[in-house]
């Protein structure tokens, strides 16, 4: 639901246990046909299925569903992200926006919708009258004063991925956050979570993202969303930047992993998100023993130095 201001300031994605640090989802655990995606973590504005998101066979980056946003400016849903108040937080998914169509949507501070917008509206294309189709837009929060603005360029007819890092290690009146766009940084890290009011309003924590269908141009895909705790998704350094490869994939009994630099950790999850392995690396290389592993697939969360990535393997 798009706002002109600041009120007064899983997470198991229906894949993943709630309880788990990290928890990916790749939208293949739902229908086609556009059938809600609705449950206790995608939620929507209203709290119906009428107005969730939708799981779309038109798009997908990864396997054959992406959850989707049509132009009925109706359809209001959420990705709650647990009211979060103390901690590092990072969320990375995929957007897909076909060329004369726009995407939107907004930060919340709490699960509960309407209540605080964080850094205003976050549109893809068309969110001013001097924006072209490829021209994105943060208002932070002072929507009648575009002076303020933060502008940033996306692709059109190809998947891009969104990346935000949060830090609320001191705090929320201190939170700060950063966010990549097509592995460009629109927003650096460090900045203050808060609008750009005088004084800046803070949330009161990490709640949820607002995914709206704000006009008849709308369209937008979502897929592969990675929620990741107490450390930074990768992003402009990822993993391929860093020689990472798993392999063989999929895999029958061993799963080798090397590396560029050195592979600090290694974290196994299946689709319920319950951890199945996790181990302390610390080199180039190493090897993970997956034969008694049912078939299946599995998201294996490595991190090299500050770096954290997932790679979906298969059994």
């Amino acid at each position: 639901m798009k706002t002109n201001y600041l009120f007064a300031f899983i997470f198991a994605f229906g894949i993943i246990n709630a309880n788990a640090q990290f928890a990916l989802d790749d939208m293949e655990s739902y229908g086609g046909g556009n059938t809600p995606i609705f449950g206790a973590q995608w939620g929507s504005w209203d709290g119906t299925t009428a107005i969730a998101l939708q799981s779309s066979s038109s798009q997908a980056q990864s396997g054959s569903l992406s959850g989707y946003i049509d132009d009925s400016n109706v359809t209001d849903a959420l990705l709650l992200l647990g009211n979060k108040i103390f901690g590092s937080w990072a969320v990375k998914f995929s957007m897909y926006i076909p060329s004369g169509k726009t995407g939107y949507w907004n930060l919340q501070g709490t699960e509960t919708p309407g209540v605080q917008w964080v850094v205003g509206n976050i549109t893809f294309g068309l969110g001013d009258p001097s924006d072209d189709d490829m021209t994105g837009r943060i208002d932070w929060a002072t929507y009648a004063d575009t002076t303020d603005d933060t502008l940033f360029q996306f692709p059109k007819d190809q998947w891009f991925d969104i990346i935000m890092n949060f830090d609320f290690n001191s705090g929320a009146a201190l939170a700060s956050w950063g966010l990549f766009v097509d592995n460009v940084e629109v927003v650096p890290q460090g900045t203050p979570y808060a609008s750009k009011d005088v004084p800046p309003l803070y949330p009161d924590g990490l709640g949820a993202i607002n995914l709206w269908s704000s006009s008849a141009l709308s369209e937008m895909y979502i897929d592969d969303v990675e929620y990741a705790d107490g450390g930074i998704v990768a992003g402009i350094n990822d993993l391929n930047d860093l020689g990472f490869t798993a392999y063989p994939n999929p895999v029958h009994k061993v799963l080798n992993l090397r590396a560029n630099e050195e592979i600090s950790s290694a974290v196994v999850y299946n689709v319920l998100g319950q951890e199945v392995y996790n181990a302390k690396i610390n080199a180039l290389n190493a090897t993970i023993d997956m034969a008694n592993f049912a078939s299946g697939a599995y998201f294996l969360k490595v991190t090299i130095g500050g770096t954290q990535g997932v790679v979906k393997v298969l059994k």
